[in-house]
């Protein structure tokens, strides 16, 4: 099943406050709802695929107000961190902490072990965090109250930029997941961030002025990302509460790619995507990227690597740069040959990228000695489809000589 979708599914009881969402509903059937307002094709998509519901069968209440729970429940679903959510509530209960038995308890325990809650969230919601950091969440009375009030989009903007961002480790009741797993990065829009687009959006945010200093980098992010461009005179408003109106639209656009804001980057030509670039998958006949398309986007990050002889070593050079459409992610694997087997030296993805910013620049040296061969290693580059569930949508090779040569062999998915 679809990664994306099923993560999508898993937020039907979010932003519902009626029964369960049932396939191929009619949006026309809320009488709040219609054609002409911004929202409308947000609404319409995740409604009729039964991802949300309305405040009743005929209303949906677009300019109700989202709960800063609710958000911590949302970002927990759509990173696919359900299932360590229920973990960590079990584990409040088990250890009798104070609001173990909130419906969003868990969540909230997640968001702090993810970071995503840090402290300037800890001091304003009031979360005690037992035996002096190592423990559970504790949410009193007074944390509720303030969890349970109207979220403000700067919030929202800090923790959907911050969810993106989540490393491999461990929260207290199990192990993260890759970043194909479910665990943020692959959010991203090509995977990283440019700083030279980051600095130009402070000019395309109208009311940038108007934004605490601590929550701008977050709005920066999520414009970069094409979530929040703000509103038809681009202003973000960061002090106002989010409305279930504009909550549809960020789902919407974080679980389709195709929904967002136009993509900021310039690509090269080599990695745009067109109609003719895909063919009908023959198992479901959806769009699926041709391999030789997804071997030419791959080619062309491919001509920013370099072999040097060294000596005793050969020096692999990687300039990982921005240039994966958005909805793919790309990944780089550098491999030596030891005693005639592989074994991998390092790799490149957002995930193992410590300031998330791109251009990055990555040296592996591999001994000559120990490969026994003509060829003393290889690259392996490979393109995923994030629609797709992250399934490898083309993979390409190349054998690093002893000279300090790259040749391009023939790619299998993985090695």
């Amino acid at each position: 099943m679809n990664r994306r979708l099923f993560a999508a599914a898993a937020l039907v009881c979010l932003i519902c406050l009626c029964g369960a969402a049932a396939p191929g509903r009619d949006v026309g059937n809320l009488g709040d709802i219609s054609l002409g307002d911004w929202y409308y094709p947000y609404v319409k998509i995740l409604y009729e695929e039964g991802i949300i519901n309305g405040v009743t069968e005929t209303s949906f209440d677009p300019e109700g107000d989202v709960r800063a729970s609710e958000l911590a429940a949302l970002i927990a679903r759509y990173l696919g961190l359900e299932y360590l959510a229920g973990r960590s509530r079990d584990f409040l209960l088990r250890n009798n902490v104070e609001g173990a038995r909130l419906w969003y308890s868990g969540y909230v325990q997640l968001m702090c072990d993810l970071g995503i809650f840090g402290e300037p969230e800890l001091e304003g919601y009031g979360i005690k965090l037992a035996g002096g950091g190592s423990g559970g969440a504790a949410i009193s009375a007074a944390a509720a109250a303030a969890l349970e009030a109207p979220a403000k989009r700067m919030e929202a903007a800090k923790f959907i930029a911050k969810s993106f961002e989540i490393k491999r480790g461990r929260t207290k009741t199990n192990f993260l997941k890759s970043e194909i797993g479910g665990n943020g990065n692959e959010f991203i829009t090509g995977g990283g961030y440019d700083r030279g687009i980051l600095e130009r959006i402070k000019g395309e945010i109208a009311d940038y002025a108007d934004i605490p200093a601590q929550y701008r980098e977050y709005f920066l992010k999520c414009h970069y990302n094409g979530i929040i461009r703000g509103d038809g005179n681009g202003r973000v408003l960061p002090h106002g509460n989010l409305k279930r109106g504009e909550l549809a639209k960020i789902i919407a656009a974080v679980l389709h790619f195709e929904l967002r804001a136009p993509d900021l980057r310039e690509l090269p030509a080599a990695c745009a995507i067109g109609e003719d670039d895909f063919f009908a998958s023959p198992a479901d006949g959806s769009p699926t990227l041709k391999k030789a398309k997804a071997e030419q986007i791959l080619s062309e990050q491919a001509k920013n690597i370099k072999a040097e002889d060294l000596g005793n070593e050969v020096n692999v050079s990687v300039e990982q740069k921005n240039i994966i459409p958005a909805g793919y992610i790309g990944e780089i694997y550098v491999y030596a040959y030891v005693g005639g087997a592989p074994a991998e030296v390092g790799s490149l993805n957002c995930a193992s990228n410590p300031d998330e910013y791109f251009p990055r620049a990555a040296h592996f040296a591999i001994s000559k000695t120990d490969a026994g061969g003509p060829n003393v290693g290889f690259v392996y580059l490979v393109l995923r489809d994030l629609g797709r569930g992250g399934e490898v949508a083309g993979a390409l090779a190349l054998e690093i000589g002893r000279e300090g040569n790259l040749k391009s062999v023939s790619a299998y998915d993985l090695p």
